[in-house]
């Protein structure tokens, strides 16, 4: 009996230690194949330090996919005075069965700075492999960007997605625009005084200062006013 109890009081201890804290990128693999019913070894965790912990929630740790790709795991933690959000990303395993199926993204048609409003001229929907886009370009629609300001520089031909722009704005009360209204041949462009702040794409009110008569115009990507009437106060003729 009492070699039995000593064996115990050996074994117990080790048995404790044996279940060792998990690392972030390890608990991110297991949160991805959970949520894919994906075997244990199946999801690999890109671009972390492997030895970075996990660490401890007080209220739980908080899993989630932030963005419809499901290529970024986000584990967030309430309880702390100052609410931390971490994120990893994660590669699923290839199927050979959906090896690279085509689908249509909108890509940049040339190289775009920083902070660059985003035109028509700017975008183009191409097919091109789902497994090279970005992992946050899932637009199909290049009208979702229109007016929108790039948050990154981008290259030609490089897909871009919702979270690559933000609305921006560009024209402010009070201040001079250039407003246009376009015929058969050319524009008729004047100097007018914007009643609004105005955004891309977004109606507002502006005013000749010479004569004070008020129109309504679109706001251009430009920075520009495009006037809703046939007829402005002529400037010069392009």
């Amino acid at each position: 009996m009492q070699r039995l109890l000593i064996s115990l009081l050996v074994v117990l201890p080790l048995c404790g230690q044996a279940a060792e804290p998990l690392s972030l990128a390890e608990a991110a693999e297991r949160f991805a194949e959970r949520s894919a019913s994906l075997p244990t070894g199946s999801v690999q965790a890109q671009s972390i330090d492997r030895q970075i912990p996990l660490g401890n929630c007080a209220s739980g740790w908080d899993w989630s996919f932030p963005y419809e790709a499901r290529t970024t795991v986000q584990v967030s933690c309430t309880a702390s005075p100052n609410p931390s959000r971490r994120f990893v990303a994660v590669r699923y395993p290839s199927s050979p069965a959906a090896a690279s199926p085509q689908r249509a993204f909108v890509i940049a048609t040339r190289d775009l700075a920083v902070g660059s409003v985003l035109g028509v001229d700017d975008l183009a929907v191409s097919s091109i492999p789902a497994k090279e886009r970005a992992f946050s370009s899932t637009l199909s629609d290049p009208t979702a960007l229109i007016g929108l300001a790039l948050t990154r520089s981008v290259r030609e031909g490089e897909p871009l997605g919702r979270a690559d722009a933000r609305s921006v704005q560009i024209i402010k009360r009070n201040s001079s625009v250039s407003a246009w209204s376009a015929f058969p041949g050319g524009r008729v462009v004047a100097k007018l005084t914007a009643l609004q702040n105005g955004k891309v794409g977004e109606w507002i009110e502006v005013e000749n200062p010479q004569s004070g008569r008020r129109m309504r115009g679109l706001v251009q990507a430009d920075g520009s006013v495009r006037i809703g009437i046939t007829q402005v106060m002529t400037t010069r003729v392009d």
